[in-house]
């Protein structure tokens, strides 16, 4: 290679190196690689930023349906425990289970340890509870399996069972009404009062005495300095005497007794506008209405009951008085509208506007503190009005049966029932020294055990419960 050549050569290389180390110190250029990878930054952490949101209302929602599948099968164990105090007197170890609608049934023939699943029943939009109930085998203890769904959670719970003999005595509360209580208008009521449900209404009521309302349910604030307190206490069913149908007192009412030696309850009533009573004023149709009916519907007419017990469809007083005099005890046994021809929620006790029902064994100053009782077995209806401005005395427990309290009188003694609807300007009230029921009541059933459940259905309905 000649010198020229050389030359050539050099300046070229010279000249790349030139160029080589001028791009190695200019800046030019690297403005869009690091906007690029600024960029890829910010999205990885927004991503992860996104992710984390989803996992959280995912979680969210887990929990919220795990809280509602557990709240619905709560209370899908409540209500079973509600349906088997009422129908459970009824069990045998031939028909073990029973119905909603309380119609006996046999063993489920895949579990006959177990009845069959209830139908689903819904809590809310989104949750719904089932049920099962072991089958009845005669020692009075029995579980409920209870299923609880929100979304695609499902939580099982096993509630325990015992029975027990009830004998239900009105502690303190003197008005209870089971299931709620309805107040409207202005009512005045000075006793303790008590339910499971709540206290409500848009009326004005005074309320002097202290108010057990369920639990998380509403109820206003009482007067006098007293309190609400929250629990839950049910009433259970009364236990009539087993030969009650044959031994009672309903003879003394009728106008014609088959029993020539009973003693008649006394009826009298105002004579054709005279001062006077005529007495012995029965009729084919007062007193005693057959076949079962206690009826007094004349103006002015008195009924003094002095028997015992009395078994009857009905008590009818749209007029007169219906009185239990000093010395007597007086029990009536309403029967269930069933047995009796009548439509389940029939009115069987009516205390119209024109009628008192009085105790001359109730003076407090003379230390005697007896009212007539009445019991109804199933579920009717009770309507109390009452003449305005009278008091009337009695005891009414009707734990199926719904009751309706109005007008403007005064009612002194213990009213429960399934559930009280209070209207008008009625002032209820009691004493502590009334004599409280004394008679059996039927078996309860109450919680001995509660447990949640894990894992899934298997063999039997309460597997890894």
């Amino acid at each position: 290679m000649d010198e020229a050549s050389i030359s050539l050569s050099m300046a070229v290389i010279g000249a790349i190196r030139r160029r080589l180390l001028s791009l190695a110190r200019s800046e030019r250029g690297i403005a869009a690689p690091t906007a690029l990878f600024a960029l890829i930054a910010s999205f990885a952490l927004a991503s992860a930023a996104v992710l984390s949101s989803v996992d959280v209302q995912r979680g969210s929602v887990r929990d919220h349906n795990a809280k509602e599948a557990i709240a619905a099968a709560d209370a899908g164990a409540n209500l079973a425990l509600l349906r088997l105090n009422r129908f459970q007197g009824s069990l045998t170890t031939a028909k073990p289970c029973v119905s909603p609608a309380g119609v006996l049934e046999t063993a489920d023939p895949a579990n006959p340890g177990w009845c069959r699943p209830m139908t689903p029943e819904g809590v809310s939009e989104d949750s719904e509870f089932t049920y099962r109930v072991s089958a009845y085998d005669g020692s009075g203890v029995l579980s409920v399996v209870a299923t609880g769904t929100s979304g695609i959670v499902s939580r099982r719970v096993k509630v325990g069972m015992r029975a027990y003999s009830g004998h239900y005595t009105f502690p303190s509360e003197r008005l209870i009404g089971e299931e709620g209580i309805v107040v409207g208008g202005n009512p005045r009521i000075e006793t303790d009062i008590g339910t499971n449900g709540s206290v409500e209404g848009k009326g004005n009521p005074t309320i002097c005495g202290n108010i057990r309302k369920g639990i998380g349910k509403g109820a206003p604030t009482p007067s006098c300095g007293k309190k609400v307190t929250e629990g839950e206490q049910n009433l259970p069913p009364i236990a009539a005497p087993s030969n009650i149908a044959t031994i009672n007192s309903n003879c003394r009412l009728a106008a014609t007794c088959p029993n020539k030696t009973a003693e008649l309850d006394t009826y009298t009533k105002e004579s054709n506008g005279k001062n006077g009573k005529v007495s012995n004023a029965r009729t084919s149709k007062e007193p005693w209405e057959s076949p079962n009916t206690i009826k007094v519907a004349t103006q002015g007419a008195t009924l003094s009951m002095g028997g015992t017990d009395y078994f009857v469809c009905k008590i009818d007083l749209q007029g007169g008085s219906m009185i239990m005099p000093a010395g007597a005890n007086i029990r009536i046994f309403v029967d269930t509208p069933e047995h009796c021809g009548l439509p389940a929620g029939a009115t069987q006790v009516d205390i119209g506007a024109n009628a008192t029902i009085t105790s001359t064994g109730l003076i407090p100053e003379q230390g005697t503190y007896n009212v007539p009782s009445i019991y109804l077995l199933g579920p009717g209806t009770v309507k109390l009005a009452g003449t305005p401005g009278s008091t009337n005395e009695v005891m009414i427990y009707a734990p199926e049966s719904e009751i309706e309290i109005k007008g403007d009188v005064t009612w002194v003694g213990m009213i429960a029932g399934k559930k009280i609807t209070i209207q008008g300007n009625p002032t209820i009230k009691s004493n502590p020294k009334i004599k409280v029921p004394e008679e059996s009541f039927a078996t309860l059933l109450e919680r001995t055990r509660y447990v949640e459940c894990t894992g899934g259905v298997g063999a039997t309905p309460d597997a890894d419960c």
